[in-house]
């Protein structure tokens, strides 16, 4: 079971990878994790969410512009498809997860 902090963690990590490639996005931070999680026990996370949401499909736009294998391209568009459905998140962290693992490349 992953601590709150290995899923800010992760989160960090996989948007990392994205500053690399441009910069013109800002830096990631943990603390867009915690937000969230704080804003979902007050029991209104929307604001939160959206903002995430809006940060992981950037970084997907950003490794699409790379010169990426045809099968990579198809994972991310998965990926931004999952992104636009997570509601929570839980949701958000699995698809950090398979973003991760979608983008070891970019390491």
């Amino acid at each position: 079971m992953a601590t709150e902090e290995m899923k800010a963690m992760r989160l960090e990590a996989f948007l990392n990878r994205a500053y690399k490639l441009d910069r013109r996005i800002r830096r990631p931070s943990k603390g867009e994790y915690y937000s969230l999680t704080r804003a979902e026990e007050k029991g209104s996370p929307q604001k939160e969410l959206n903002l995430l949401k809006e940060k992981i499909e950037q970084a997907v736009e950003i490794f699409l512009k790379q010169d990426i294998e045809y099968q990579t391209q198809e994972s991310l568009q998965i990926l931004l498809s999952l992104n636009a459905q997570a509601k929570n998140s839980n949701d958000i962290v699995s698809v950090i997860e398979k973003g991760l693992m979608i983008t070891e490349q970019f390491k």
